[in-house]
């Protein structure tokens, strides 16, 4: 009897030892303790990344660098971008430049680190909803396209361990379908700097024509027409040229009278800088050239003649988007005469002579007018 009970507690013995073995194994097959279930916030430190924005004058209501970092958030929260404080010690750097269109906006997103692309973006809604989507998605695009690795896969974390590698899932489809109107994927992942970046239109050529009138630009108050050609940067500098043509009243002495009209060219640099989504503001320093035309009436021995036309005119303007092609312009500005003209008639036969026209000094010009014109190259 004493040996069977050793016997029963040695064989109690052994099943418990077997039962707390399987019990482990299991508890281990059923979790275990690899990467594959670890978060991929867990196994990456978050990426530096810089995204200055630059919004031109009447695109105040586009989104800045804040915005787009909430949007990455939002439509990748697989993935961790911290924004850094440094743009030239980031990890990954883009800029962007938007400026106002009619209608809408164009945004041109530039990636220097970590690798080269440019993308740009059309937003036609006029109070920018969607470009921070946008701008989010291009950059993520750029940065780390679906099938890289996580951001934070080549980059040590604070506390000197190595950050682990993880397969990331591509971005949302209904945010991807809510951007993709306004940005444009890359075709394929890789080295972006091989492919021919994409570019707007830099520049936009005007052509239109106005209606004139000037003090002190003849001897008397003149009025009469012009036509104008005008080339713009996206920049705000341009430059203009104006064909001018100009009628003045008569001016009366010694019982007759001389009539001048007026051929002149002007030119010279513009900048243009708008002030909202339609309008804008202009200033320019503009050169003018011509000839006047004398009409004489009423004296013994009319002789008409053409006498040189030379001022330099400081211009202000401002300009009204009337759609895509069309504007209305207004301008004006003080002419200064290089080199004034006055206008005298013979009184005796001794040689005497007396003043008709008396040549002006400074006098002012306005105009008002309709362009059109479209982007170009």
């Amino acid at each position: 009897m004493g040996v069977m009970l050793r016997e029963g507690r040695a064989l109690s013995a052994v099943l418990g030892i077997v039962a707390f073995v399987l019990s482990s194994a299991t508890a281990m097959c059923a979790a275990p303790a690899t990467p594959q279930n670890t978060p991929a916030r867990e196994l990456a430190a978050p990426l530096d990344a810089s995204i200055e924005i630059e919004r031109a004058a009447g695109s105040e209501a586009c989104p800045d660098s804040e915005a787009v970092f909430r949007a990455m958030r939002r439509l990748f929260p697989e993935r961790s971008y911290r924004q850094s404080e440094s743009p030239s010690e980031s990890a990954a750097q883009a800029r962007v430049v938007i400026r106002p269109l009619s209608p809408g906006y164009e945004a041109v997103m530039t990636v220097l680190r970590p690798r080269a692309g440019e993308r740009v973006m059309r937003e036609e809604d006029q109070d920018c909803r969607g470009l921070a989507d946008a701008l989010a998605l291009a950059f993520v695009m750029l940065v780390d396209p679906p099938d890289s690795k996580t951001p934070g896969a080549d980059v040590t974390p604070d506390d000197g361990s190595a950050a682990s590698a993880a397969v990331v899932a591509p971005p949302p489809p209904a945010a991807a379908a809510g951007v993709a109107s306004s940005a444009t994927p890359p075709a394929q992942t890789g080295d972006t700097s091989r492919r021919a970046p994409q570019r707007g239109h830099a520049f936009r050529a005007d052509v239109g024509g106005a209606a004139v009138g000037g003090l002190g630009v003849l001897s008397e108050p003149a009025f009469g027409a012009a036509g104008r050609l005008e080339f713009f940067h996206r920049s705000g500098w341009g430059g203009a040229v104006e064909a001018l043509h100009l009628w003045s009243g008569p001016a009366h002495g010694q019982g007759g009278s001389v009539t001048l009209t007026l051929w002149a060219c002007l030119f010279g640099p513009y900048y243009r800088g708008r002030i909202s989504k339609r309008s804008s503001l202009e200033a320019g320093l503009l050169v003018g050239v011509g000839s006047q035309s004398a009409e004489v009436k009423g004296f013994a021995s009319p002789q008409p003649g053409k006498f040189p036309w030379t001022v330099l005119m400081p211009a202000l303007g401002y300009r009204l988007s009337l759609g895509s092609i069309a504007s209305a312009f207004a301008g004006m500005g003080p002419v200064i005469q290089i080199r004034p003209q006055s206008f005298s008639v013979g009184v005796d036969t001794a040689g005497g002579t007396a003043q008709v026209a008396a040549p002006p000094s400074v006098g002012m010009m306005a105009e008002v007018g309709l362009a059109l014109g479209s982007d170009i190259f």
